[in-house]
């Protein structure tokens, strides 16, 4: 070939190749979950399906264990434009102005079951919801999938039966008033700190206890500090995938309907997984020496019945938590 024309292909072939990284979408999505937890595999298989089905034009790079931030610093990041999507809970946007309703998944024995919560949080109540919240608070809740295991009561003391061995207790509960208020109201010594401070908290003996269930508590070690397990199943949860409303302007309608259809996948792989490992997650307690217990349910059910009350009408519309119970078959 003429070194001319050689010349040239190569520059062409440079340009194109340029043209191809330039054209990349890049995506950083972070999660405060553990490396090779149900949930951060969920995350995982999201992004294989966006750059399986795009072909490579969208890459999703994975960041977990907090590694650019716990659920309140990626949620400033996505409202900051320089996180662009998370893997969360559907609840924690509640701490943001414009977002509060959102706490109203957090209502003590809100949903019969695992299932029931799936329907209701891809149901129309909560479509709706996710919509405020991204017009004022900046953060969309694009697509929820993956199941989490109910929450228990782990601490290092007990074992929890009845509210009453509650009193006085210093637990880490999330970062969210509707949870603070729960613990709060059976004399509960809130203590509220990051998913990764909480093994050494327990440890040390500066916090008695959490509430979390198998995928959680299991994937962070913390049953191997705190030995008494109370099965309130006081709250049922899910992950779910957000993104920065700036960003999700920004996407195409084709790129929009691949992120959900690549949540979808992810949440069920995250579910299948965390069912398995639920079901080995008695095992696991027996190994350590946890002890196990299922307290008077109906005696907490009873304890937190009106703790909704001072959220009806002022953090989120009257009437929306028998809604959510109405809406379960």
């Amino acid at each position: 070939m003429n070194p001319t024309l050689r010349l040239c292909a190569a520059a062409a072939a440079l340009l194109a190749a340029s043209a191809a990284v330039a054209d990349t979408l890049n995506v950083r999505l972070g999660t405060p979950f553990v490396t090779g937890s149900n949930l951060h595999r969920g995350a995982e298989r999201f992004a294989e399906v966006v750059a399986a089905e795009s072909r490579g034009a969208i890459k999703v790079q994975v960041y977990a264990d907090s590694q650019i931030g716990d659920f309140q610093q990626l949620i400033a990041g996505m409202q900051l434009g320089t996180v662009d999507m998370a893997y969360l809970g559907p609840g924690n946007l509640g701490q943001v102005k414009g977002c509060g309703q959102l706490n109203v998944n957090y209502v003590p024995y809100l949903y019969k079951s695992k299932r029931a919560a799936e329907e209701v949080l891809n149901g129309s109540i909560f479509a709706e919801l996710f919509d405020q919240c991204a017009q004022a608070g900046g953060v969309r809740v694009f697509a929820v999938g993956g199941d989490r295991s109910p929450r228990a009561i782990v601490t290092t003391k007990g074992p929890i039966r009845k509210p009453e061995d509650l009193n006085g207790m210093r637990l880490r509960i999330p970062p969210i008033p509707i949870f603070r208020d729960t613990f709060e109201k059976l004399g509960v010594k809130v203590v509220p700190l990051g998913l990764n401070e909480v093994y050494m908290a327990l440890s040390r003996g500066q916090v008695e206890g959490q509430d979390n269930g198998f995928d959680l508590t299991l994937s962070f070690r913390f049953h191997e500090v705190s030995k008494f397990w109370s099965a309130t199943d006081h709250a049922y949860d899910m992950g779910a995938f957000h993104v920065s409303e700036r960003k999700w302007k920004s996407y195409t309608p084709e790129q929009k309907a691949l992120f959900r259809k690549a949540a979808l996948e992810g949440g069920q792989l995250a579910t299948r997984l965390g069912e398995e490992f639920a079901a080995k997650g008695m095992e696991e307690l027996k190994k350590v020496g946890v002890q196990y217990v299922v307290p008077d349910r109906e005696a907490f059910r009873k304890a937190w019945a009106d703790v909704h009350r001072a959220y009806e009408g002022k953090v989120w519309p009257e009437g929306l938590v028998q809604r959510i119970r109405d809406a379960q078959k």
